[in-house]
C-alpha cells in the first residue's frame, strides 16, 4: 500500500465518520448542557468551585 492509499483511506474514513454523526446524531441541548467553568462540578453555577467572586457571601 502507498502512502497515497493510505491518506485516501484516513480521509475517508474521518468524512464517513462526521457524515454519519451528523445524519444520525442529535443536536446537543443547550438547556441540558453542563456549565463551561464547572470543571467536573455539577454545581458550578452555584459557587461549588470555590468561586472568589467580588460580592460573594461566604
Amino acid at each position: 500500500m502507498t502512502r497515497r492509499v493510505g491518506i485516501i483511506i484516513a480521509v475517508s474514513a474521518v468524512v464517513f465518520i462526521v457524515v454519519f454523526d451528523w445524519l444520525l446524531g442529535t443536536p446537543p441541548d443547550p438547556y441540558r448542557a453542563p456549565d463551561p467553568m464547572a470543571f467536573g462540578s455539577t454545581s458550578g453555577a452555584s459557587g461549588a468551585i470555590c468561586s472568589f467572586a467580588p460580592g460573594a457571601e461566604e
